[in-house]
């Protein structure tokens, strides 16, 4: 394997299992879930396509991660209260993810021309 591809594989997989990430994603996933709650009991029995909780989380994952299919709006001023607070919160989510993986791409030391495998290591 090229070296440059080893030491993006590795960069990449200690930023998959550092603390930070994992955190991030805990909280991350935890706020969703919540907000997931929050919408079901705001839009049920007022929303005809809010049924049941996964309606709700299908609605938080795709308000967080910005895709908004459209399939599930909020029909009550509290829901789209709740959908902007989820979408800022989404779009900064993502952007800590970015920063965790440009920080780890960036930080990688190439490895000089000519260099002897392993001297300088």
């Amino acid at each position: 394997m090229d070296e440059h591809l080893k030491a993006l594989v590795k960069a990449m997989w200690q930023v998959l299992t550092s603390p930070g990430f994992l955190l991030l994603t805990l909280i991350g996933n935890g706020f969703i879930a919540v907000c997931a709650g929050f919408f079901f009991m705001i839009e049920r029995g007022i929303n005809p396509n809010v049924n049941h909780y996964i309606d709700g989380l299908w609605w938080a994952f795709a308000t967080a991660t910005t895709t908004g299919y459209g399939d599930i709006t909020p029909k009550t001023d509290e829901g789209k209260i709740l959908s902007v607070v989820l979408m800022l919160s989404g779009l900064a989510l993502f952007a800590m993810y970015t920063a965790l993986f440009a920080e780890a791409i960036l930080t990688i030391k190439p490895r000089k021309e000519g260099a002897n495998s392993g001297a300088d290591e």
